[in-house]
């Protein structure tokens, strides 16, 4: 199985961040019923440095999981944000849920492989996106969400910008 679950590495080229966050939510089409989704994407963003597909499953696994975080609860909200960070230089992508929330204690061990807050599953979704985070240089943070569940925050540097090239003007 770990020979199986090898992972690719990352390509990163410049990439636009509300691309990725639209196509990651376009693959709950419909999934998502009962659930408020609220989109607030920043406009004019920078490019940032991803992998288009690592990235967009990042977003993805974030998703699913608050949505599943979300079953029973009274309120079903999922925002997912852009922002630019103009301190840090980054991009950040916000998935904040409505749900149950996280322990104080299972905060510490998320990222880990092979462990898991539900009764199913491998336990290696957060594991794997921590991993794609570092190979982006970037990072995820988790954090309690306002007045209630979980906040997962994904940092992302943005993509160096260089000067186009300057031609030669003859007379």
């Amino acid at each position: 199985f770990s020979q199986f679950a090898r992972f690719p590495t990352a390509r990163l080229s410049p990439t636009i961040p509300n691309e990725i966050v639209s196509e990651a939510l376009a693959v709950f089409g419909g999934r998502l019923e009962g659930i408020q989704v609220r989109k607030d994407l920043a406009p004019d963003l920078p490019s940032i440095r991803a992998d288009g597909e690592l990235l967009r499953r990042v977003v993805v696994n974030l998703v699913d999981n608050a949505a599943e975080a979300m079953e029973g609860a009274a309120v079903k909200e999922l925002l997912v944000r852009t922002r630019f960070n103009t301190d840090r230089e980054t991009v950040e992508i916000v998935v904040a849920d409505s749900g149950h929330g996280i322990s104080p204690e299972d905060k510490d061990k998320l990222f880990l492989p092979h462990f898991s807050t539900k009764g199913r599953g491998t336990g290696l979704g957060l594991a794997i996106a921590s991993r794609i985070m570092a190979e982006h240089h970037g990072s995820i943070q988790v954090e309690d969400n306002s007045p209630v569940g979980t906040r997962f925050i994904l940092r992302l540097p943005i993509a160096e910008v260089t000067a186009p090239p300057l031609t030669s003007r003859t007379a």
